[in-house]
């Protein structure tokens, strides 16, 4: 993820300097975007990766950008991919009208951020992981917003109707960076996904027409105080360095999209409850083979396993309008947005609730149950159930249940909110385990997957039951 300073500290980071320095010079480029034509875009980046094939390798430029791992290929591996990848974004400019100020934000994001932190994180000693993060975020947003905003500005390119153009691209810029940070924890820091997956991650938010975009103070905000709390959770060992940075990403939308921390709050204590219990018993859990892997440490597949559903409902929220809030669905005609709430928090319900199963319920002292057979098995099994299990999951429901009631996230009826939660919770997690003892026995699903279907399906059968009876 970070530089190694190898045997030589002092070689190593004039090294790095002359390598980053060729990097940020070339991306100086992207300033130019306005005023040429995108076929142009796409024959200059082209030219670029043809130049990278066939550079000598005893050449000043070769010698100033390459890597060890460059100089064993005997070609620019990693720009060749950088490159690669802002290709296939510059084509998606041409073909699909990509907007050109991300692909200008990417390079700003990448080029600039990355070599920023890399050179930042050579001259630390202490927690790499932590320092080159929260350097990525900070550079990597500060030079995507300048790159994005002057080509945005200069080039006249569309924004939502009544949004603030610097607020709307400064959103973006956070959107790319905390999003190419998340990836670097996943892939190698040279692989195509690092730039591929922030611009795309951009072009999504930007196709929606989301005007209310909060001003980048707030916004700010929406990263540091997630972020402060991932790294904490980090430093307990509750999540891997994915696993904070997806807090931070789940944290930004929730935050920016429903406008306050309520919803957020529903996601810390489902992170908080599932740390909790994942440590409770750990010893006992690894003689029986129940324990959580890495540890205890959860990592990205299991938030976005469990959040992903939640996620997608806020954003739901946040994006649809309409008068006193009704929205239009097809084939339910007009109904009150509050209906993405009572998804939300089922989900949510769902998430917890089975995840307090399977921690407290693997420490149960008799033998658990396969949920399609009856017959026993052994503890940690893919479907197996249990009483204790059935009970915490009715804990890990109710405490959903109450904290919405507390943080007035109820829709039109707090009551009927507050059963649906402690219903879909318990039921959401009987499908979670029904899920695990025939797809995920099969291999067909994964554990983060079965995850996600039960979340799915309690927050579309929540709002089904809610449209309804309550609305």
């Amino acid at each position: 993820m970070y530089p190694s300073l190898g045997s030589g500290p002092e070689q190593a980071i004039g090294r790095e300097v002359r390598r980053q320095s060729a990097y940020i010079s070339l991306g100086l480029l992207a300033l130019l975007f306005p005023f040429i034509p995108k076929w142009l875009i796409v024959l200059g980046i082209l030219f670029g990766m043809i130049a990278i094939i066939y550079m000598p390798k005893g050449s000043p430029l070769f010698r100033a950008m390459a890597s060890e791992k460059d100089r064993e290929a005997g070609v620019l591996l990693g720009p060749l991919k950088f490159c690669g990848a802002l290709l296939v974004l510059a084509v998606l400019v041409v073909a699909l009208d990509f907007p050109v100020y991300l692909l200008a934000a990417v390079i700003g994001a990448v080029a600039f951020g990355e070599g920023s932190a890399a050179l930042a994180n050579l001259l630390i000693r202490g927690d790499r992981d932590v320092f080159w993060s929260l350097t990525l975020l900070v550079m990597g947003t500060a030079f995507a917003f300048l790159f994005g905003s002057w080509v945005l500005v200069n080039g006249s390119y569309p924004v939502p109707d009544g949004a603030n153009p610097l607020y709307f691209m400064f959103f973006l810029a956070v959107v790319g960076t905390v999003t190419g940070a998340l990836l670097y924890t996943i892939v190698d820091a040279d692989d195509v996904a690092v730039p591929l997956g922030a611009g795309l991650a951009m072009w999504l938010f930007s196709s929606f027409n989301y005007a209310s975009v909060p001003d980048p103070a707030a916004i700010a905000v929406a990263v540091a105080v997630p972020f402060a709390i991932g790294i904490l959770s980090y430093k307990l060992n509750a999540v891997d360095m994915s696993g904070a940075l997806s807090g931070v990403l789940l944290g930004l939308f929730m935050i920016v999209f429903t406008g306050g921390f309520a919803w957020f709050a529903l996601i810390l204590l489902f992170l908080f409850l599932g740390a909790m219990f994942t440590k409770y018993k750990f010893g006992y859990k690894q003689r029986v083979g129940a324990a959580e892997a890495n540890a205890g440490s959860r990592g990205y597949k299991n938030v976005f396993g469990n959040c992903f559903v939640p996620l997608v409902f806020v954003v739901l929220y946040g994006v649809t309008s309409g008068a006193s809030g009704i929205i239009s669905i097809p084939y339910l005609g007009a109904v009150d947005k509050s209906i993405f709430l009572i998804g939300f928090v089922c989900s949510m319900a769902t998430a917890t609730a089975d995840t307090l199963a399977s921690e407290i319920g693997s420490t149960y002292s008799g033998r658990p149950r396969m949920i399609t057979t009856l017959q026993e098995v052994a503890p940690g099994t893919d479907g197996g159930v249990s009483p204790l299990g059935e009970a915490a999951s009715v804990l890990g429901a109710a405490a959903v249940g109450v904290a919405a009631l507390l943080l007035h996230l109820t829709g039109a009826d707090a009551g009927a909110m507050l059963i649906m939660a402690l219903a879909m919770g318990f039921v959401g997690t009987n499908i979670d385990s029904l899920l695990g003892a025939t797809l995920q026995q099969r291999k067909l699903l994964s554990n983060q997957g079965v995850n996600l279907f039960a979340t799915l399906i309690t927050g579309l059968l929540a709002m089904l039951i809610y449209y309804l009876f309550f609305l």
